[in-house]
């Protein structure tokens, strides 16, 4: 018994848009907010705001807990602005793979019908 490809050959373009432009950009965002999270709690973000008024190092010896808090300030402070500008590029790549992926078909037809028309 032979069965006919045409039918399933017609449907692959609608197919395979559904699964470009509707179900992967969900994976990929599930995937690029999964990242960011994992890099948000893998340089201790949160947890440097929460000990942001503890001492460095937890030194309470008499007469160096003053400067061992604002050490401990300068020190956290810094690292929490390394902090940030490495989630922001991280968000500014996420961004821009994400509209790359989502663009692309557009940008192979457009670069298609430029080499074959010019």
């Amino acid at each position: 018994m032979r069965v006919s490809s045409t039918g399933y050959v017609a449907a692959l373009p609608t197919a395979l848009l559904t699964w470009w432009f509707l179900e992967s950009p969900k994976l990929i965002f599930k995937i690029l907010l999964f990242i960011l999270a994992f890099t948000a709690h893998q340089v201790g973000y949160k947890s440097l705001f929460k000990t942001f008024f503890k001492p460095w190092k937890n030194e309470y010896r008499e007469g160096l807990v003053r400067f061992s808090i604002f050490m401990g300030m300068f020190m956290k402070s810094l690292l929490i602005f390394a902090d940030t500008a490495i989630l922001l590029i991280l968000v500014f790549l996420e961004t821009v793979l994400f509209g790359v992926w989502v663009l692309l078909p557009v940008i192979i037809i457009w670069l298609l019908y430029a080499a074959i028309f010019t």
